[in-house]
């Protein structure tokens, strides 16, 4: 029988990893952690991720852990922020020590390739679930949501329905690799870095193109305008409003429009005046069965 401190102790190595250096004053281990910020803006973002809802149930657990870190980090790069720290709450109920060892296998290599450090965390029984929260600060300004304007270029920086293929792959025991980047997304810091100098809105591609690019209409009060021709995707139709992909989605004044086209970024469309999100395919308006990912449908 294994207890919470047999748990806890599988992700001490971890918190060696973390020393007292830089804007970590002091770690995990106490009751709290404490950062110093040096007078920056902190960026904080927290995502939950659930068995069998955003994860399958057979999901390797090094996997279950980086899979999680990752689209949380995403947020941050949705508004233009570069990650520094972590901490993470672990639900589950396993009963082997070795599914905690493999976990931190996966949160070992998430700290490693992000260079980030993990400042504490808890752990408690129950059905799986992870709770990331995450931490980082601004490259130049925060790119929010409601900064789209009309006449605005709309931009994707890379393909869709890579993480719909990589998701049934993995259902089908295929090890392509599109299953290799669902189990392993990877947020998009280095386009963000490059981009937030010059957008005027952004968000990540978690819950599909459609309903993720209608965030940004509706926080913005303006409409848009999309072309299927233009939009880069893996498979068909659906790649727009399946999600998983993490790419990001952004606005910018058309000045700016030779910058992205030169450094491969897509346009796939205009900011409107109005309130609604059109989708143009071969020159007629497309209705879609669903706008995206609901967790709770």
């Amino acid at each position: 029988m294994i207890s919470e401190k047999n748990i806890l102790n599988t992700f001490k190595h971890l918190i060696n990893k973390s020393d007292v250096d830089g804007i970590v004053v002091v770690g995990s281990g106490d009751d709290a952690a404490v950062l110093d910020t040096k007078e920056k803006n902190l960026v904080h973002s927290v995502d939950i991720s659930k068995i069998d809802t955003h994860f399958p149930k057979n999901f390797p657990a090094e996997d279950v852990a980086y899979r999680s870190i990752a689209i949380a980090l995403s947020d941050l790069a949705a508004m233009g922020a570069f990650p520094s720290f972590i901490t993470i709450g672990l639900t589950s109920n396993s009963k082997s020590i070795k599914w905690y060892e493999d976990f931190t296998k996966g949160i070992e290599k998430s700290l490693d390739d992000f260079q980030i450090k993990l400042v504490g965390g808890d752990v408690t029984y129950g059905e799986l679930s992870i709770c990331a929260n995450v931490f980082g600060f601004l490259y130049n300004k925060p790119l929010q949501r409601s900064g789209a304007r009309i006449g605005d270029k709309i931009y994707l920086t890379g393909k869709l329905g890579e993480g719909r293929q990589g998701l049934k792959d993995f259902n089908n025991n295929i090890n392509s690799k599109y299953c290799k980047k669902f189990k392993k997304p990877e947020p998009q810091f280095i386009k963000s870095k490059f981009i937030s100098s010059y957008a005027s809105s952004c968000i990540d591609i978690s819950d599909g193109l459609i309903k993720d690019l209608s965030s940004i209409c509706s926080m913005s009060d303006v409409g848009a305008k999309i072309f299927y021709e233009d939009i880069p995707i893996h498979k068909d139709i659906e790649d727009l409003s399946h999600g998983d992909d993490f790419e990001l989605c952004f606005t910018a004044s058309k000045e700016h429009s030779s910058k992205f086209k030169k450094n491969g970024y897509f346009c796939i469309g205009e900011i409107l005046d109005g309130d609604k999100l059109t989708l143009i395919r071969d020159n007629n308006v497309i209705e879609l069965d669903s706008d995206g990912w609901d967790s709770f449908k």
